[in-house]
């Protein structure tokens, strides 16, 4: 099992400069969350999660559509990603997203070791389309 982010790691990167926290909440509070590090004209999504309890009802497709949307608006280029090369829920979710798969790096996760792809989603600032 991949082992997630612990509670510091996320206090961390809520405090990041550059850094920018997606929240979905519902009735009980925090469901699912989305970070994103920024360097214009670029963006990078670090961590797209959703409560086990939640999943299946388009929460992270939620999460992602409105922050790529917002990138777009801000004159952002490119959304860039790694994800697991097993990871077929979170691909399936990219693909629709139409992330593309621009390359992969050997061995880049631990706990278990596996490849991760790259994925990238081109914007255009003006129209929040995507190329």
């Amino acid at each position: 099992m991949a082992a997630p982010w612990g509670p510091a790691q996320l206090r961390e990167e809520m405090e990041v400069g550059n850094g920018v926290a997606l929240v979905a909440a519902h009735d009980d509070g925090p469901c699912g969350y989305a970070f994103f590090r920024t360097c214009f004209p670029e963006c990078e999504l670090l961590h797209l999660v959703v409560a086990p309890e939640q999943r299946r009802q388009h929460i992270a497709a939620t999460l992602l559509d409105h922050a790529l949307a917002r990138f777009a608006e801000q004159g952002y280029t490119a959304c860039l990603l790694e994800v697991r090369a097993s990871n077929q829920a979170a691909r399936k979710l990219y693909a629709r997203a139409e992330f593309r798969q621009t390359g992969s790096r050997q061995r880049y996760y631990s706990q278990p070791v596996e490849d991760a792809l790259l994925l990238t989603r081109f914007l255009l600032a003006d129209t929040g389309e995507s190329l």
